[in-house]
């Protein structure tokens, strides 16, 4: 996108540089316009790379000289005058992009670094569990936005926390770090999981303005078991080892935090091998061009790969493929197993359709409060 604005802009240029030209020629040597030519190098400067604006800056005094040529008025005092002008402000123009190329690359890798102190791809093994987490932000030339997870090794288990921020920008950025200190501190000082989402809403309550909120997942993972509390979230999908995959909605959906959330604790039985993926709005919500929004059935193969590293990234390339390239949010992935007792076989048949846990009241499912449900994604 952005090299597609770079070569609309050097197109308008050069276009704009012909029309002064010709509109010089066509006045006759008696005027000059070659003053008009410093706007190219000028904008170019502005919007444009160094070699870009050196391009449309070379383009301009080139085309201030044939005028000249052309009319016969090299010799003239004006005119020399304003070639001058022209050659030195081409010049300027050239080494203000270069020089502020220089400084965008020193702030974005200042920038970089702080935002993976906060948030960064993981891998590791705990507690009888494998997990792996990727961050895509939709943000050009920015590592984290509004999404965020987090994890703490506690004696319950290995406690996990997946979120969105409503908005964008560094705002998201501040709620998100600060939603991951609150949890990290409550998942080791509360003992039952409905506890630590509440305790992290009464300490976010002076972060969070007016119309902030944070929908959430906090996951607690134990040999055989899984606890989830889901407030306002998209549910995670459940991969066993055998069977097919499944959403794990919450029976009683809850605000997100920010709004006073009242989770009930969801359990869930867990094998050796199986596995949780957890997710945000990026995945869920990823639209081909014709709206069509992503099948999550469709990821059972990728999440089945027997590497998890290589899963996740199977799973952001084939959102990638499904919306041809184009990101409108940030997505956020943590994908859990619990370590098998043999290799996990890689699923290579057509993926089943989701089922629904049978915590779910009949009917189907209720919207989480405040978030479209990714039920909608997938087939009943």
């Amino acid at each position: 996108m952005r090299e597609v604005r770079q070569g609309a802009l050097l197109l308008l240029t050069a276009v704009a540089g012909a029309a002064v030209a010709a509109c010089d020629l066509a006045l006759g040597p008696d005027v000059s316009l070659a003053g008009l030519l410093l706007v190219g190098p000028l904008v170019a400067a502005t919007r444009l790379e160094g070699a870009c604006t050196a391009v449309v800056s070379f383009t301009a005094l080139i085309l201030g000289v044939a005028v000249a040529g052309r009319e016969h008025t090299l010799a003239r005092t004006d005119q020399l005058l304003s070639l001058t002008v022209l050659a030195a402000a081409a010049a300027y123009a050239t080494w203000a992009s270069d020089r502020q190329a220089a400084l965008d690359s020193q702030l974005a890798g200042v920038a970089a670094a702080a935002q993976r102190a906060i948030l960064r791809p993981t891998s590791f093994r705990v507690s009888g569990a494998s997990v792996c987490a990727r961050y895509r932000s939709a943000a050009p030339r920015a590592v984290i936005g509004g999404d965020l997870y987090a994890f703490a090794d506690t004696p319950s288990g290995l406690r996990v926390l997946i979120g969105d921020v409503r908005g964008k920008g560094l705002e998201a950025v501040r709620l998100s770090a600060a939603a991951i200190g609150h949890f990290r501190d409550c998942a080791y000082t509360r003992s039952n999981l409905a506890e630590v989402a509440e305790e992290v809403d009464r300490r976010l309550i002076d972060d969070l303005g007016p119309e902030d909120f944070i929908t959430a997942v906090i996951a607690e993972i134990s040999p055989g078991r899984l606890r989830l509390v889901n407030c306002g979230h998209h549910p995670p999908l459940h991969l066993p080892a055998a069977g097919p995959p499944v959403l794990l909605t919450p029976s009683e959906p809850t605000t997100p935090i920010g709004l006073l959330p009242l989770p009930r604790v969801q359990e869930v039985e867990l094998a050796p091998g199986d596995r949780l993926l957890l997710y945000t709005d990026g995945l869920a919500e990823a639209r081909d061009p014709d709206g069509t929004m992503l099948d999550l059935a469709g990821l059972l193969p990728a999440c089945s790969l027997p590497d998890l590293n290589d899963a996740i990234e199977a799973v952001l390339s084939t959102m990638c493929r499904h919306t041809h390239g184009a990101q409108d949010d940030d997505v956020a992935l943590v994908l859990v197993e619990l370590e098998p007792s043999m290799p996990r076989q890689h699923h290579v048949r057509t993926p089943p359709a989701i089922t629904r846990t049978s915590a779910e009241p009949p009917g189907g499912p209720r919207k989480p409060a405040g978030r479209p449900s990714p039920s909608a994604a997938v087939s009943d």
